[in-house]
């Protein structure tokens, strides 16, 4: 029953993720309307990707740091765990608070402005102030993250799903009425803003469990260690995509004919649709790690997780290639329009399409990396993450230069599907009783899925299509694929298939 449970609870998370997540799509291509892949848009996007989207992976880190030292904690005693969570908000905000003023000092450098982008003086001095209004919501993302931190382990899952609802309902409306007269200096005003709606939807969940928050800074306190080497370690491991991302987006600066923004509206449609699934799973089995770490042998609780892993495949790998074979479509449904022209999706599609194929990897190192964190260790992670970013940073350098934009959206996707083929090794060896039988049977159906879809798509998509027929024809071509592959998977006897159907059924 409890497993039925389980899997229920992900299934209404990953909704309430997927409509926040399908939210921030339509504020991406909104935003692509506005302002394209033009100089204007190309500072946002430096801007952003030095700020807040690195304020919110790193906040994120803390709050995978958080958990398993708050849930066993509230477990034993509500009280005791809200004075940990006190203190660690205490601490994490004083911090950021003092990080932010220094940032903000170091944009008035025009050094700073100046190694983040190649162009004029005004066009340095607009990305700085960009840069300023963004810095002021470091403080308010890390106190949103860790409070998200305290309720996860008091089991409210669809919080961290639904938080950005809000956030993108407020800024899908700025798009769509002010963006014409106000352009991105009022846009970058309004995401800083907007980030106090995140905040706001924490409110329920304090009042409902009774939390208030009471300052307590204890540096002394025994998990403050723990807390601090996890969350330096898990910045790198929970953000692995986006050190990629960056290395990608700084050097295509670089490179001739391949804008910034490009990457920007690629990324902004990968991360949403690969970690909907994902962070589903592990927001609601990451607490259950460590009682299945401390209740059995270390042998079955690695089994446990590799069956974990297995099943998410199950799902990721089809939706890789499908993303994949519809990348180019996507995004011209999604975002062309307005200034964003025919060769905007061009690029951007070729690289949303290569970064698409990486999607295993994430999550094979995702879920990998939390059950190191149970087992509290954390060298392993930071050395595969760490290999991961020499890797993307060397094949950039072979690839970028020969195929531009995609030969670096290459090098990710090659990096961090290494990168979790090696993760994977490293826990799993000697461990007996892996089966990797279904998983090949995954792939092989995968590829076969693959390989039909890329012949219906040179088959049936001209290039002269209208937004309307093309989703008409790729949603048609996407269920011929998703019954291929369903249909592969019963006819080989794929015991991951057939198990889920089992738990359903129950």
């Amino acid at each position: 029953m409890k497993e039925n449970k389980t899997i229920h609870v992900i299934g209404a998370v990953t909704l309430v993720t997927l409509f926040a997540k399908l939210l921030g799509i339509v504020r991406e291509s909104l935003q692509a309307r506005a302002f394209g892949t033009q100089i204007a848009a190309d500072l946002y996007t430096t801007a952003n990707n030095n700020t807040i989207y690195f304020f919110t992976t790193a906040a994120y880190a803390l709050c995978i740091a958080a958990v398993p030292i708050l849930t066993p904690r509230l477990r034993r005693n509500k009280e005791e765990g809200y004075t940990a969570a006190s203190n660690l908000i205490t601490i994490s905000v004083l911090l950021s608070a003092i990080a932010a003023a220094v940032w903000i000092a170091l944009t008035f450098v025009p050094a700073v402005a100046n190694s983040l982008w190649e162009g004029s003086a005004q066009e340095s001095a607009q990305l700085a102030g960009y840069m300023r209004v963004m810095i002021l919501t470091l403080p308010v993302i890390v106190l949103t993250y860790l409070l998200v931190a305290l309720f996860q382990s008091l089991e409210h899952f669809a919080l961290q799903g639904s938080m950005s609802i809000p956030y993108n309902l407020a800024l899908i409306a700025f798009l769509a009425v002010l963006a014409g007269g106000l352009g991105v200096g009022g846009y970058v005003m309004a995401v800083a803003v907007a980030w106090l709606l995140q905040l706001g939807m924490t409110v329920p969940y304090a009042l409902k469990e009774h939390y208030r928050y009471r300052p307590v800074l204890n540096f002394r306190a025994d998990y403050v260690k723990t807390f601090v080497k996890t969350a330096a370690v898990t910045v790198l491991t929970t953000s692995i995509f986006l050190f990629c991302y960056l290395q990608d987006s700084s050097m295509t600066a670089q490179l001739t004919g391949s804008p910034v923004s490009a990457f920007y509206y690629a990324d902004k449609l990968f991360t949403p649709l690969t970690t909907t699934l994902i962070y589903s799973i592990s927001t609601v089995l990451f607490p259950q790690f460590s009682e299945k770490f401390t209740q059995q042998s270390r042998p079955a609780y690695l089994r446990y997780i590799w069956g974990v892993l297995r099943g998410t495949l199950l799902l990721m790998l089809p939706m890789s290639v499908v993303l994949a074979a519809f990348g180019t479509p996507i995004v011209k449904v999604l975002f062309e329009g307005g200034s964003f022209d025919a060769a905007s999706t061009a690029a951007t599609g070729s690289v949303f399409t290569i970064y698409a194929l990486s999607m295993a990897g994430f999550c094979a190192l995702d879920l990998l990396s939390k059950a190191y964190y149970t087992m509290e260790k954390t060298l392993t992670p930071l050395l595969v993450n760490g290999g991961i970013l020499l890797c993307n940073w060397g094949l950039n350098r072979l690839l970028g230069p020969r195929w531009g934009g995609a030969g670096l959206a290459g090098a990710t996707a090659i990096s961090i599907s290494l990168g979790g083929v090696v993760m994977a090794v490293l826990l799993l060896r000697g461990t007996g009783g892996i089966r990797v039988t279904p998983l090949l049977k995954s792939a092989a159906a995968t590829l076969v899925t693959g390989g039909a879809l890329w012949f219906l798509t040179g088959l049936i998509l001209n290039g002269g299509e209208g937004k309307l027929m093309l989703v008409v024809k790729c949603v048609g071509m996407g269920v011929v694929a998703v019954v291929i592959y369903a249909a592969l998977l019963l006819l080989t006897r794929q015991e991951d298939l057939h198990e889920l159907l089992a738990k359903y059924k129950k």
